[in-house]
């Protein structure tokens, strides 16, 4: 897709101009709603951590299901435009080897309750090569989860179709007392081969090592 098209699409695309309406930093916080919609991953009170997530339309999201009881906290590099009472921001590479201490850090050590993340890498227009890096970050993501997901704790993690993925699929059903592997609607997705892994109750630990195993 050119930059214009994209740029084109993006001025027209409804979920932008509702997000820009409900006071969303982005979109991305109607793929979270649809998903808490079918599987209530986030509860009242909980502490939910996002990886990758500015600008923070997920973010907003998870502070609003957590209520002034719960907590969120927010890791990028870049800036986050979310704020609130309940949202905490950690500016860090999710790559850094400090990112779970820094995480626990800031939660004092109790880890949290529910971990997502919609990040992507930069991408660059080569299929196969965006979808393994994709899977790369999905990966890194389980690492920190390793570190900072309570017992019992559930995961929201963005990935992209490939064969690959069916491998990591029967990883993570072995890991979490119920897993799925979620579509957001269509009309959210536009040209993307993007889906969401959810775990639901992690009764397994650590899970990334078996996960680089399985795609060697």
């Amino acid at each position: 897709m050119t930059r214009g098209r994209w740029l084109s699409e993006r001025r027209a695309d409804p979920w932008i101009r509702m997000a820009k309406k409900e006071g969303y930093p982005s979109r991305a916080a109607y793929k979270l709603k649809h998903i808490q919609r079918q599987y209530s991953i986030i509860g009242p009170g909980d502490v939910v951590v996002e990886l990758g997530a500015a600008p923070g339309g997920m973010l907003k999201v998870a502070s609003q299901l957590v209520g002034e009881k719960g907590l969120v906290l927010g890791v990028d590099v870049r800036p986050i435009s979310c704020t609130g009472e309940n949202i905490r921001h950690l500016k860090i590479d999710i790559y850094d080897p400090l990112a779970p201490r820094e995480i626990l850090r800031l939660l004092e050590g109790a880890g949290c309750d529910v971990l997502i993340s919609d990040a992507s890498p930069n991408l660059i227009g080569v299929p196969e090569i965006d979808t393994l890096r994709q899977l790369d970050l999905v990966i890194r993501c389980c690492e920190i989860a390793d570190e900072v997901l309570k017992d019992d704790g559930n995961i929201m993690l963005k990935a992209f179709e490939c064969p690959e993925l069916a491998r990591l699929d029967r990883v993570l059903r072995g890991c979490f007392k119920n897993y799925k592997r979620v579509t957001t609607p269509p009309s959210l997705r536009k040209h993307s081969s993007e889906v969401y892994l959810v775990g639901i109750g992690r009764w397994k630990a650590p899970i990334a090592p078996l996960l680089r195993a399985a795609v060697g």
